[in-house]
C-alpha cells in the first residue's frame, strides 16, 4: 500500500511537473508569436510609409500593364491603390474632384460579364468607402470629412453615417469604357465621379489652423503667410508627396535640404527625418514653419522691413535664397562686397510693392516667379483678415 501511494505521488509529481513544462512553452510560445506579431507590426507601419515613396515607382509596370497608364501622388492629389491595383481613387484637391475605378478583364459569356461587372462595382465600392473614411494622424479625422458633395443632396456634403449606403447607390451610375492593355487583353474600366464641396479648402483650414497660429505664435511667423504657403505647396493635402522633387506633405519638406535643418534645429536629432514623420501634419507644418523662421534668423537677418523680408523669404521656400540675390545683383554667388550691400539697402528701404513687382519680374526661374505671385494673390484673398 505504502510502494503503491509512493508510485501515485510520484505520477502526480510527474504529471505537475509536465504540466508546468507545457505552460512554460505555451507561455514562452504565446510571447514568441506576440514579439513576431508586434515585430511584425513595426514593419507593416514602416514599409506603408516607405512605400508612399516607392510604391508606385515599384510595381510600375505592373500598373501601367493593368491601367494603360500610370498615376501616382503628386501634390495636389493624393492617389491610392487597393492592395492588387485593380482599384484606384484620384482626389485631386486643385480641381475639386474625385475619380474613383476599377479594372477587370472583358469576358465572353453573359454569366461572366454579370460576374466581372458585379466585382468590378465591388472594388469601386470599397476604394471609395476606404478614402471616405481614412484618417489624419493629427485630428483623427476623416482627411476628406464635410469636404464630398452628396451626389443627391448636392448642397451638403456626405456624412459618415451615409458612406455605406451612398457608395452602394453610387456604383450602380458607374461609367464603363473597354480597352486593350499591353499584353493585349481587353479590360473594362469603371469609373465614378464625385465633385469636393465648393470651397472645400476652407474646411481643411479650420481643421488645421489652431496648430498652424500655435506654431506660427511659436516661431513668430505671420499665420497668413504660413497658410499661404501650405496652400500654395499641397491644398493642405496631408498626403502630399512629390517624387521628382522628394517632398513630403503640406509644407512639402525635402528631406536632406529642410528636413535635415529642421530635424536639427527643433529636434536636436541628426541626420534626415523619415517619411514617416514628414507625413504627419503636426511634424510637417512645425517643420515647414519653423524652417520660415529659420531662413529669416540665418538667410535674411540683417532685413529688419518684416514684409520684404517675407518677400525674400517666400522666393528662398521655393527657390533657395539664390532666387533673391540673382534677382537683385545678377550674380547668385561671389558676389561683390557693394553689390551685397545694395541689395541689402533695397531691401530695408525699398517701397514693399515695388520689391514684390521686381523679384516677381526678375527672379530667372518661372516656376519661382509664379510662386511668389501666387503665395501674395492667396496671402491677400483668403488670409488677409487673419
Amino acid at each position: 500500500m505504502k510502494k503503491s501511494l509512493i508510485v501515485i505521488i510520484l505520477i502526480i509529481l510527474g504529471l505537475v511537473c509536465s504540466a508546468q513544462t507545457d505552460f512554460e512553452e505555451y507561455q514562452k510560445q504565446q510571447e514568441q508569436e506576440y514579439s513576431g506579431y508586434v515585430e511584425k507590426e513595426k514593419l507593416a507601419e514602416a514599409n506603408y510609409y516607405k512605400q508612399q515613396d516607392s510604391l508606385f515607382i515599384q510595381y510600375k509596370d505592373q500598373i501601367e500593364k493593368l491601367w494603360n497608364e500610370f498615376v501616382e501622388s503628386t501634390p495636389k492629389e493624393w492617389v491610392s491603390y487597393n492592395a492588387d491595383f485593380s482599384g484606384r481613387s484620384q482626389v485631386d484637391f486643385e480641381k475639386d474632384e474625385i475619380k474613383v475605378a476599377a479594372v477587370v478583364e472583358e469576358t465572353t459569356t453573359k454569366e461572366e460579364k454579370k460576374e466581372q461587372e458585379e466585382k468590378a462595382k465591388e472594388i469601386v465600392k470599397e476604394q471609395l468607402i476606404s478614402i471616405l473614411k481614412e484618417k489624419d494622424e493629427v485630428t483623427n479625422e476623416p482627411i476628406l470629412k464635410d469636404q464630398v458633395q452628396n451626389p443627391i443632396k448636392k448642397k451638403e456634403p456626405i456624412k459618415e453615417k451615409e458612406i455605406e449606403q451612398l457608395a452602394e447607390d453610387i456604383v450602380k451610375n458607374a461609367t464603363t469604357k473597354v480597352f486593350v492593355n499591353e499584353d493585349g487583353k481587353k479590360q473594362i474600366k469603371y469609373e465614378i465621379s464625385l465633385n469636393l464641396m465648393p470651397n472645400n479648402i476652407k474646411t481643411r483650414v479650420e481643421k488645421f489652423k489652431s496648430i498652424i497660429e500655435e506654431f506660427c505664435k511659436k516661431h513668430d511667423v505671420d499665420p497668413k503667410v504660413a497658410m499661404a504657403i501650405i496652400h500654395t505647396e499641397s491644398f493642405y493635402n496631408p498626403k502630399a508627396y512629390n517624387r521628382h522633387g522628394n517632398a513630403y506633405g503640406m509644407m512639402q519638406i525635402v528631406p536632406r535640404y529642410a528636413g535635415q535643418t529642421m530635424n536639427y534645429s527643433l529636434f536636436k536629432k541628426r541626420g534626415k527625418p523619415s517619411s514617416k514623420q514628414l507625413y504627419d501634419p503636426r511634424t510637417n507644418m512645425e517643420m515647414g514653419i519653423g524652417y520660415i523662421r529659420w531662413l529669416a534668423n540665418n538667410k535674411w537677418p540683417k532685413v529688419k522691413n518684416r514684409t520684404n523680408q517675407y518677400w525674400a523669404i517666400i522666393c528662398s521656400y521655393n527657390g533657395g535664397p539664390g532666387s533673391v540675390y540673382k534677382a537683385m545683383t545678377g550674380k547668385m554667388n561671389k558676389i561683390s562686397q557693394k553689390k551685397w550691400d545694395k541689395m541689402m539697402d533695397d531691401l530695408n528701404n525699398m517701397d514693399s510693392d515695388k520689391l514684390y513687382e521686381k523679384l516677381h519680374k526678375d527672379i530667372p526661374w518661372e516656376e519661382t516667379r509664379k510662386y511668389i505671385k501666387i503665395v501674395k494673390d492667396r496671402m491677400d484673398k483668403y488670409y488677409k483678415d487673419i
